[in-house]
């Protein structure tokens, strides 16, 4: 579950200066994440380091350093004790919120929380998907729109048991929204590629192969959606 959710978390950027948009490099950084494979990973790890030193304000770069430790964590699997440790401390660094006016950074601090629910105890869980949950909606009030948070949310809709407002058929409107404001490349294949896995919890055939086919065509050599599709194949997804 926790490899599932950190994807998307990778849930989550956009591409100009603006106030709801990650710098174009970070944006650039995610499409060479989800495009990886072994021939890209020195180019994906340069990348990285790239965006680790890069000269931005204390918001911004707190925003990557909580997003590229979702990624190192999925890239560099670790045990279950030292990812649990690395999220907690990076948790406790953005508690307080460094920022309630910056929806990015919102939305990257609710990616975290939801990346450690898979390595919690189960008060943990509850408290970091609650909270998690929070900080999602109160981002997209900031921009209803947020397609970070539209997305982060729709995967935790769709992983929460229904007796607390989740399940799949609650999550798929969220995931059509998230879909309608995808711009860029990381956007729309993430997007296609988690609507695609609630369509095969729900056996939709004709939608998860709409989904999963939009999905590949963006980045057809990417690692991770070819796990992905190799696990559909052996009837398992991402949701079950």
């Amino acid at each position: 579950m926790m490899r599932k959710i950190l994807t998307v978390l990778f849930l989550s950027f956009i591409f100009s200066f603006s106030a709801f948009s990650y710098s174009r490099d970070f944006n650039e950084l995610y499409n060479l994440y989800y495009m990886a494979n072994a021939n890209k990973e020195a180019e994906l790890n340069l990348a990285i380091e790239k965006m680790k030193n890069a000269n931005v304000g204390k918001i911004e770069k707190q925003t990557y350093d909580n997003l590229i430790l979702l990624m190192d964590i999925y890239m560099n699997p670790k045990s279950k004790r030292e990812a649990y440790k690395l999220l907690n401390n990076n948790i406790k660094k953005n508690t307080p919120l460094l920022s309630e006016k910056d929806a990015d950074y919102m939305a990257s601090v609710a990616d975290v929380m939801s990346g450690a629910i898979n390595y919690s105890s189960f008060n943990e869980v509850i408290k970091f998907s609650g909270k998690a949950g929070e900080i999602y909606d109160n981002a997209l009030k900031i921009n209803a729109n947020h397609f970070p948070s539209l997305l982060g949310k729709a995967i935790l809709t769709a992983y929460s048991p229904e007796f607390v407002g989740g399940g799949i058929d609650k999550a798929i409107p969220i995931f059509k929204k998230a879909e309608i404001n995808a711009k860029e490349k990381w956007e729309k294949h993430t997007v296609y590629l988690w609507t695609s896995q609630a369509y095969f919890k729900n056996n939709d055939k004709t939608n998860y192969d709409k989904y999963i086919k939009m999905a590949k065509d963006i980045f057809p050599e990417g690692v991770f959606i070819k796990n992905v599709i190799d696990m559909n194949a052996k009837g398992k997804g991402m949701f079950n």
